[in-house]
């Protein structure tokens, strides 16, 4: 029973259709596959359905499921990535390999060129010092930076928690030496 939405007044209907048919199976998609509340699934499954009614002149009335399915995965993992911003707290932290492979960081649009030129000249130092550093540092540091925990690095780099401690003191310390204040690495 598909049918096809010309953009005129039928777009109404067909929307309440495949709300009534699709809003319980959207809600358990989000308990199942996000692992969030009831309370959470309702309000993403609120987000898609009105991400899907905005969209609804381009539905062509086929594989309906498919596209509300791609849809809540969207808002489900944006929801994701917005926690994971929230949890990183208010020091923002980049990994350098990606702000290297990208080029530069977007900014606001009403920052100062200056502004931009001098941070972008900063953080090229901070990645050249961060290159010349010895490797173990180096690697320890990159991590932190991740928003890796020191017990989290250990296990990864398979060293003690005391070699964790003591690579990113020494490494915080040479790219002091090596850059003054411009390193601006965050705090503990």
């Amino acid at each position: 029973m598909k049918k096809r939405n010309q953009g005129g007044g039928g777009g109404d209907d067909l929307f309440r259709m495949l709300y009534q048919r699709y809003y319980a199976r959207m809600l358990r998609f989000f308990r199942t596959v996000f692992r969030v509340s009831e309370e959470d699934a309702q309000d993403l499954t609120q987000d898609a359905f009105e991400r899907f009614y905005k969209s609804l002149r381009e539905y062509r009335g086929e594989a309906e499921w498919a596209l509300l399915e791609t849809i809540a995965r969207n808002v489900g993992y944006n929801r994701v990535r917005s926690q994971t911003t929230i949890k990183r707290g208010a020091v923002r932290t980049e990994s350098l390999d990606a702000a290297e492979a990208a080029g530069s960081v977007p900014r606001a649009p009403q920052e100062d060129p200056v502004d931009r030129m001098i941070e972008d000249e900063r953080k090229t130092k901070l990645r050249q010092a961060i290159a010349t550093l010895p490797n173990g540092q180096r690697r320890c540091l990159q991590l932190w930076l991740e928003d890796f925990s020191y017990d989290e690095i250990a296990r990864t780099l398979r060293i003690s928690l005391d070699a964790v401690r003591s690579r990113i003191r020494d490494a915080k310390r040479l790219l002091r030496e090596k850059l003054g204040d411009e390193s601006t690495l965050p705090e503990e």
